[in-house]
């Protein structure tokens, strides 16, 4: 298992965690694992999240053609 050592950290940050720690009946040490635990299983959903909408969005608009965006552009300045 890593070890991860964490310096200057303002003691105010730090009496914030131990008083969660304290509310959820944990040490601080297991508080802290499972704040980041949260945090990555967090931005693992978004990411899951992110490729299921982007696979709905191909989904919707396979086999379509689009004219190319620079082309509508002189058309409407000419306009």
């Amino acid at each position: 298992m890593a070890k991860i050592v964490l310096e200057n950290i303002d003691s105010n940050v730090i009496e914030k965690l131990e008083e969660l720690a304290i509310q959820h009946g944990r040490s601080l040490q297991e508080e802290l694992k499972h704040i980041l635990e949260q945090a990555t299983q967090t931005e693992i959903s978004n990411i899951v999240d992110y490729k299921e909408t982007v696979m709905q969005v191909q989904e919707m608009f396979a086999g379509r053609t689009f004219r190319d965006s620079a082309e509508l552009l002189r058309e409407d300045r000419e306009r």
